[in-house]
């Protein structure tokens, strides 16, 4: 019941990815809301409804949300996860509230003080770079950002198949003695530690080259340029449509050029991707964007699906284990 379109994306995105693999959805929300939507097909693989009376919505406040609407589509589906009854939990929802109940009713992995907003997006060399926080944390100490670094390199070596991640700290210089006291702590510390590819800091510019597979920074940061490039690409594709049509040399041009074009929105679109994990917390949880499609419904569940069966909350864990062990070195000697 969480995005901007609900439950149909959701519902025609369940539909398409139980069609696809022997995935088993469970859609948590209002059941003839939801039912009147999943009658529409016919044949819709395993797919169970459970009722939820009440809905968190975009504008609730996160604490209150969690604190008055106990019988939530989103509480009662954390708590589906929390007793083992699901593998994974998707949300168009919230985020805040998504954030703040997955804390709640899942808790940390051990030894991780907070939890962090993960994706990967593509870069100009055809790769992905993995980056976070994307604004789960506001404020982040250089203990959570060098925990983030363990969990996004932890990440890529599952997800992107990447071997030894390169890692990055998002910074206002490349040299070494550039930014506050606590982007000086992490660089010593990342620099110190020896599982981590930590290939020091890197500026903004820098997040979309292929310079690195793995891009850390705190949330406020991670948002704005999550959000700066978003815009910047829509205002490149207006423009470009714009020149496009001006004349029938350019329209010609356009429609040679249209399996390129194809391509290019498919690398670039964020529905077929698995969406945003919060990292460092007991379970697999992806959050959409409000706006997502049943494409992004169904490539979520898919790679949620893909990250459980990889493993990826007990990785984290023992990654998080090892880093330990490295600050704890780094900090007797």
């Amino acid at each position: 019941m969480g995005s901007d379109n609900a439950p149909y994306p959701e519902v025609e995105g369940a539909v398409a990815a139980s069609l696809q693999t022997d995935i088993e959805v469970i859609l948590v929300g209002d059941q003839d809301t939801v039912q009147a939507e999943l009658s529409k097909y016919p044949n819709h693989g395993k797919i169970e409804i459970v009722h939820a009376a009440e809905r968190v919505m975009m504008d609730d406040s996160p604490m209150m949300a969690i604190r008055k609407k106990k019988e939530s589509s989103l509480l009662i589906a954390l708590r589906f996860l929390k007793e083992g009854k699901a593998d994974a939990f998707l949300s168009a929802g919230n985020t805040g509230a998504v954030m703040m109940g997955s804390r709640v009713i899942l808790g940390p992995i051990k030894g991780v003080s907070r939890s962090a907003i993960c994706q990967s997006l593509p870069t100009t060399d055809g790769g992905n770079v993995v980056l976070l926080d994307l604004g789960a944390n506001v404020d982040c100490t250089a203990e959570q950002l060098c925990q983030f670094a363990e969990m996004g390199q932890v990440y890529a070596q599952l997800t992107l198949g990447v071997k030894k991640p390169r890692v990055g700290l998002i910074n206002i210089g490349e040299e070494q003695a550039k930014g506050n006291d606590i982007a000086k702590t992490v660089h010593r510390n990342l620099t110190a530690s020896k599982h981590i590819n930590f290939i020091g800091n890197v500026e903004p510019k820098a997040v979309f080259t292929g310079k690195a597979d793995v891009v850390v920074c705190d949330g406020f940061t991670g948002n704005i340029i999550l959000k700066t490039s978003e815009a910047v690409a829509r205002l490149m594709k207006n423009m470009l449509a714009e020149e496009l049509m001006s004349s029938w040399v350019t329209k010609l041009g356009a429609l040679l050029s249209k399996k390129a074009f194809l391509n290019l929105k498919k690398r670039s679109d964020p529905n077929e991707k698995i969406g945003a994990l919060l990292l460092g917390i007991n379970g697999i949880v992806v959050i959409l964007h409000g706006s997502c499609t049943g494409t992004g419904i169904k490539n979520a569940l898919l790679g949620a699906k893909e990250e459980f069966e990889l493993g990826l909350t007990q990785h984290l864990q023992q990654g998080i284990e090892e880093l330990r062990h490295d600050v704890e070195n780094i900090q007797a000697s």
